[in-house]
């Protein structure tokens, strides 16, 4: 059984890397992680035993873990989520202590450009 974190991580790596798997390897991801099949219903939909079930999906995730080691997407992704989240706590204490108009309209600005950023993931 996965984790929460561990089967986030899996579906963060698939975000990121989906295209670089092969068409079975991407419905026997989806079918597991995204729809919760078990290995056997997804063995009995594609006429294989859930031992070849298993065995994809490890080597799947593998695969995974491979092209993120080479391109490190997903430390850049979060590094970037950390820099987002720091950024939004200034602009909270900085509205905090300067309650102006012009001050409320820029820290809006910056709001409305920091989630049109992370709107892209």
């Amino acid at each position: 059984m996965d984790l929460p974190e561990a089967r986030q991580r899996k579906n963060l790596l698939f975000d990121f890397y989906e295209a670089l798997l092969t068409q079975r390897q991407r419905d026997v991801f989806t079918m597991h992680y995204m729809d919760d099949n078990s290995l056997v219903e997804i063995g009995e939909a594609m006429e294989i035993t859930p031992q070849a079930v298993a065995d994809m999906l490890k080597r799947t995730i593998g695969r995974l873990e491979h092209y993120d080691k080479l391109l490190g997407l997903t430390k850049k992704f979060e590094a970037q989520q950390a820099t987002v989240a720091k950024i939004q706590l200034a602009l909270d204490d900085f509205e905090k202590t300067s309650l102006t108009p012009e001050i409320t309209a820029i820290t809006s600005q910056i709001r409305r450009l920091l989630t049109n950023l992370t709107s892209d993931f």
